[in-house]
C-alpha cells in the first residue's frame, strides 16, 4: 500500500515544460568580432608609430649615439638615430634614422638636407650650449618651403650629409656678404667682424671650393649702413713685425686681437650701394694689401739673403717688398712692388742695393737683418720712369756720386783696408776706396772718397795720418800712443787735420799719409804763429819737450825747450798767438795729473786724463792766482800750486783719524778744501795745513771756526759715520769779520756759537742732566725746527746748559716767554682705579731724546741768543691745543 501511495505522489509532482520563442542571433558570436577589431586597431597603431627609415652619409660620426641623437627641425624632434655603421667606401659612415610617419613626407623628400649641429664656444660667442649636455644633434634643412612643392616633390631615403650649416638656413632679409681668401685657415665660423674696433657682424659659414676658401659674413641689422660696395675687408694683425734701417720693430696689438683675431672692414663711401649677396669680395691678409702697388723687376748678382717678402726700405720706411724670386745663370731675377705713393722713386737714375748687418764695437747696425735677413734699399735721384733695374753693390754707389777723390802715399799699408773710414774730429767724412802699389813699388797709393758736403774742409793745407797703424811705438824709451778707438784699431782709419783758411783751395790731389798724430802735431806746431816765455820748475817732477800746454781743455801751446839746472831748471813755453791775452803776471802752470782718485762712502771717483797724455801728461795754465809772479812758474801738481797761495794752517791738540789728502774741509756739507799735510810743531801740537779750493777769501778770515767732525755711534744715534771708515773731516763755520787770517786754533768738537750758517743758538738750562743728546731734535707742534748742537756745564758748574740750534726759518717762533719741555724717553702713570698709561712723543725722541717748544697765545718779543730758558721736565697736557698765530 505504501508503494502505491508513493508512486501516486510522484505522478502528481511532474510539471510540464514552458515553451518560449528565441532570437535568431546569439551574443556569443559578437565577442570574437570585438576582439578582432581591437587587434586590428593595435596593428594599425603599431604600423603608424613604426615610422620611416632613411639613411644619411656623414664624413664622421663624432658625437653621434644610437638611440640617443635626435633629428630636429627648429627645435622639433622628428626622429632618432637607430644605427651607425661604416659606409662601403670605408671613408665615411652611414647613419640610419627612424622618422615619425606623420612628418615622413617632409623628411624623406628630395628637398631635405642634413647637417650636424655642434656647440660653438669662443671669446666672442657661445652657441649650441645645450649640446654639451645632450650631445650633438642632426638638423634638417629643407629646400622646399611650401606644401605644393612637397606634394610635387619625390620621396628620397638616401642622403649625403653636409659639413656645415647650409646657406638656405640664413634669413632671407638678412645682410650677408661673401668673402673669398686663398689661405686664411685662421678664420673660423664665429670670427667677429669689426668696424672701428666695434663688432658689427660675424662669420657664419665656411666652405672650400676650387682651392679657395669662401666665407659667409652676417652683418647685424643695425649696422647695415656701414657696409657697402666701397667696403674693404682685411684680417686683424695681433703681431706685426717690420724691418727698418734702425733694425727690428715689433708691434703688438691688443690681447683681444691676439686671442680672437677677427676681420676689420673699412668703408670709404657710406652712400654707396649695398652688396649683392652672391657677389664675392676679397678678404685681404693685412691692411697694407689694400694699398695700390706698382710692380717692377730687380736683377741681383752675387747677392745672398734675398727671398720672397724681403722688404724694400727707403729712409727707414718700408715702401715695398720682393714678391717673387727666380734663379738664373747670372743671379737672381726678382719681381717686386712699391706702394703707389712711392712710384716716383722708380727712375732711370735710381740705384737699388742690399743692406747687410754690420756688427762692430760701435754697435749693431741693421739689427733686423740678423733676425729676418737682408733688406733692399735704394738711392733716389730724379729721372724718367723705369720698371726694370739691376742692383749694384752698396760700396759702388759712392763712386757714381760727385765725391772728392784724394790720393795718399804711405810707406806701408798697415791696417788700412777698404773698410777703413776717414774721420775729421771723430766724425766720419769719407772712406777708403782702393789701394795699389806705386809704379816704382816703393810706396802704397791709397785712394779716398770724401763726401761732397765736406768739400770746404779739403784744401792744399790738409794733413792726413794713420789712426791705427801702431797702437804703441817705443823709440829711445819714448812711448808714443796712437789709440783713437776700437773700430779704427780693428778696421783701420785715416784722420784729417784741417784748418779752414780763407782763399785756400784744392789743387793738389796727392798727399803724404803720416804714421801717427804726433808726426802731424810737430808739423802743425812748426807752422804755428806764437811767442815764447820762460818758466822755472823744480826737478822733483818730469817735463818733456813737445808736451801740450792746455787751458780749459784747449791746447794753447807746447813745451819747446828745456834747460836743465841742479836747483831750478828753465823751460821755454811756446804759446800760440790767439792765446796771448791769457798770459799775465798772475799766470802760473802746473803738471796735469794723469790719474785722479777720490774715495768716499758714496763711491770711488777714478778720473783719467785724455789718452794722448796718459803717460806724458800735460801742462795746464791757471790764471786765478791772488798774487802776482815776477816770473812764470810750473808746479808739480794743482795741489802744490794752490798750496802756495790758497793754504791755511790749523792747530789741534789731537787729530786722530785725520789723513793727508783724504780728510776734507766741509761747509754746509760741501767740500771746500782738503788736508794736505799733518805734522807736530815745537810745542808738540798738531799743525794741519789745508788747501782751500776756490773761495779762499771767504774762509781765511778772522773768526772762522774749524772743528773735527768725529764719528758718534751709540744706541741713540749714528753721526759722521763715514769717519769710522774713511778719514775724519774738518767742519767749517764762516765768520763775518773781513780781516784776513791764515792761521787758526782748531776745536775738537762743534763749538757753541750764537749764529752760524745753520741758524740761531738759544741756551736752555737745567739743574740736572737730561736724557737729551747732541743732535736731538727740537720740535714745535711735532715739526722739527732745530736740534741740540751742544751740551755743557755752566761756568760755575751749577747747571747743565743745552745749546738749541733753531733753523733760521723758524727763529720767529722762539719768544721771550716760550717754554722748552723735555720729551726724552716716555712717561708712565699707574693707578689702581684708573689703570695704567704710557706716553711717548715720537720714536726719535724715545731713542735720541728731544725738546718741545711751546709759545703761548700772548707771546712776547722775539728772543735773542742772550736770553736763557729753563728746561721744564713735564710736558703740559694742553700743549697740543696751544696754537697761536705768530707773525
Amino acid at each position: 500500500m505504501s508503494k502505491k501511495l508513493i508512486e501516486q505522489d510522484i505522478k502528481q509532482e511532474v510539471y510540464e515544460p514552458k515553451i518560449e520563442d528565441k532570437k535568431s542571433i546569439s551574443f556569443i558570436w559578437v565577442l570574437p568580432l570585438i576582439i578582432l577589431g581591437i587587434l586590428g586597431w593595435i596593428a594599425y597603431e603599431s604600423y603608424m608609430k613604426k615610422g620611416t627609415n632613411i639613411t644619411v652619409v656623414f664624413k664622421s660620426a663624432e658625437g653621434l649615439k644610437e638611440g640617443v641623437t635626435p633629428l630636429e627641425y627648429k627645435g622639433l624632434q622628428l626622429g632618432k638615430v637607430t644605427k651607425i655603421s661604416i659606409h662601403e667606401d670605408l671613408k665615411s659612415v652611414k647613419v640610419n634614422f627612424l622618422i615619425d610617419n606623420e612628418v615622413a613626407k617632409y623628411v624623406a623628400s628630395e628637398s631635405s638636407q642634413f647637417w650636424i649641429k655642434k656647440p660653438t664656444i669662443s671669446l666672442t660667442k657661445i652657441s649650441g650650449l645645450n649640446t654639451l649636455i645632450s650631445g650633438y644633434k642632426i638638423e634638417l634643412s629643407p629646400i622646399f618651403k611650401t606644401q605644393k612643392e612637397f606634394q610635387e616633390g619625390k620621396p628620397k631615403y638616401f642622403f649625403e650629409g653636409l659639413d656645415t650649416q647650409p646657406n638656405d638656413e640664413f634669413e632671407n632679409d638678412g645682410y650677408y656678404v661673401s668673402l673669398i681668401a686663398n689661405d686664411k685657415d685662421n678664420v673660423e665660423v664665429g670670427t667677429p667682424i669689426f668696424y672701428n674696433n666695434f663688432q658689427i657682424g660675424e662669420i657664419i659659414a665656411k666652405e672650400f671650393v676650387y682651392e679657395k676658401v669662401y666665407f659667409t659674413a652676417y652683418i647685424y641689422d643695425k649696422f647695415n649702413y656701414l657696409v657697402n660696395k666701397s667696403s674693404k675687408f682685411f684680417m686683424n694683425e695681433a703681431l706685426k713685425v717690420t724691418y727698418g734701417a734702425s733694425g727690428l720693430n715689433i708691434e703688438l696689438g691688443s690681447l683681444y686681437s691676439a686671442l680672437v683675431g677677427g676681420i676689420t672692414v673699412i668703408t670709404s663711401n657710406k652712400e654707396d650701394e649695398k652688396i649683392i649677396r652672391d657677389e664675392p669680395y676679397i678678404l685681404y691678409a693685412k691692411k697694407d694689401d689694400l694699398k695700390n702697388k706698382e710692380y717692377f723687376s730687380i736683377n741681383f748678382i752675387d747677392v745672398n739673403g734675398i727671398e720672397e717678402n724681403t722688404p724694400i726700405i727707403y729712409k727707414g720706411i718700408e715702401i715695398g717688398k720682393i714678391t717673387e724670386v727666380k734663379l738664373n745663370k747670372d743671379g737672381l731675377n726678382t719681381k717686386a712692388f712699391i706702394y703707389e705713393e712711392y712710384k716716383y722713386l722708380l727712375t732711370n737714375k735710381t740705384k737699388f742695393f742690399v743692406e747687410e748687418p754690420v756688427i762692430s764695437f760701435d754697435g749693431v747696425k741693421n739689427l733686423g737683418n740678423i733676425v729676418k735677413g737682408n733688406f733692399v734699399s735704394l738711392e733716389y735721384r730724379k729721372g724718367d720712369f723705369q720698371n726694370n733695374f739691376k742692383a749694384i753693390n752698396k760700396k759702388d754707389i759712392n763712386k757714381s756720386n760727385s765725391n772728392i777723390k784724394i790720393d795718399l802715399l804711405s810707406e806701408n799699408l798697415n791696417s788700412i783696408s777698404t773698410k777703413s773710414k776717414v774721420y775729421y774730429k771723430n766724425i766720419e767724412i769719407g772712406k777708403v776706396d782702393s789701394y795699389v802699389l806705386t809704379e816704382d813699388l816703393k810706396n802704397v797709393k791709397i785712394s779716398l772718397l770724401i763726401d761732397e758736403k765736406y768739400k770746404d774742409l779739403i784744401n792744399d793745407n790738409n794733413l792726413y795720418y794713420d789712426m791705427s797703424s801702431k797702437l804703441f811705438e817705443m823709440k829711445n824709451l819714448n812711448l808714443n800712443i796712437n789709440y783713437s778707438g776700437v773700430e779704427p784699431m780693428l778696421n783701420g782709419a785715416i784722420a784729417l787735420v784741417a784748418d779752414k783758411k780763407e782763399g785756400a783751395k784744392l789743387s793738389n790731389k796727392e798727399f803724404k799719409l803720416y804714421s801717427s798724430f804726433k808726426d802731424v802735431e810737430k808739423l802743425k806746431r812748426a807752422s804755428s804763429n806764437g811767442f815764447t816765455i820762460d818758466a822755472d820748475f823744480n826737478n822733483d817732477f818730469e817735463i818733456k819737450p813737445d808736451m801740450a800746454i792746455m787751458y780749459k781743455n784747449q791746447e794753447i801751446g807746447f813745451i819747446k825747450d828745456i834747460k836743465f839746472d841742479d836747483k831750478k831748471s828753465k823751460v821755454s813755453l811756446f804759446i800760440y798767438s790767439d792765446f796771448r791775452k791769457y798770459i799775465t803776471t798772475k799766470s802760473r802752470f802746473y803738471k796735469k795729473g794723469v790719474v785722479n782718485l777720490k774715495a768716499s762712502l758714496s763711491g770711488i771717483l777714478f778720473e783719467v786724463d785724455n789718452f794722448s797724455s796718459l803717460l806724458n801728461g800735460s801742462i795746464t795754465l791757471d790764471i786765478d792766482s791772488n798774487i802776482e809772479y815776477d816770473k812764470p812758474r810750473i808746479f808739480a801738481s794743482e795741489d802744490e800750486m794752490r798750496n802756495s797761495t790758497n793754504s791755511i794752517t790749523i792747530v789741534f791738540n789731537d787729530v786722530e783719524g785725520l789723513q793727508e789728502n783724504f780728510s776734507q774741509l766741509t761747509y754746509k756739507g760741501v767740500n771746500v778744501g782738503k788736508v794736505t799735510k799733518v805734522k807736530l810743531n815745537e810745542k808738540q801740537q798738531v799743525e794741519v795745513k789745508a788747501l782751500i779750493y776756490n773761495d779762499f777769501a771767504s774762509i781765511a778770515k778772522e773768526g772762522t771756526l774749524f772743528y773735527l767732525k768725529k764719528p758718534r755711534i751709540s744706541f741713540q744715534e749714528i753721526a759722521n759715520a763715514g769717519s769710522t771708515v774713511m778719514a775724519v773731516n774738518i767742519g767749517v763755520i764762516k765768520s763775518d769779520n773781513p780781516t784776513p787770517q791764515t792761521k787758526f786754533e782748531g776745536l775738537e768738537n762743534q763749538p757753541s756759537v750764537e749764529n752760524s750758517h745753520f741758524g740761531t743758538v738759544f741756551k736752555v738750562e737745567d739743574p740736572t742732566a737730561s736724557s737729551v743728546n747732541v743732535d736731538s731734535p727740537v720740535y714745535y707742534k711735532n715739526v722739527q725746527i732745530g736740534k741740540v748742537s751742544k751740551i755743557d756745564l755752566s761756568e760755575d758748574g751749577s747747571k747743565v746748559v743745552v745749546d738749541c740750534l733753531i733753523y733760521d726759518k723758524y727763529k720767529k717762533l722762539i719768544r721771550k716767554n716760550s717754554e722748552f719741555y723735555d720729551i726724552s724717553g716716555f712717561e708712565m702713570k699707574f693707578s689702581i682705579f684708573s689703570g695704567s698709561k704710557v706716553e711717548s712723543n715720537t720714536f726719535t725722541s724715545l731713542l735720541k731724546g728731544g725738546l718741545v717748544v711751546v709759545t703761548p697765545y700772548e707771546y712776547g718779543e722775539i728772543a735773542n741768543p742772550k736770553d736763557k730758558f729753563a728746561l721744564v721736565k713735564t710736558l703740559r697736557d694742553d700743549w697740543k691745543s696751544i696754537s697761536p698765530s705768530i707773525k
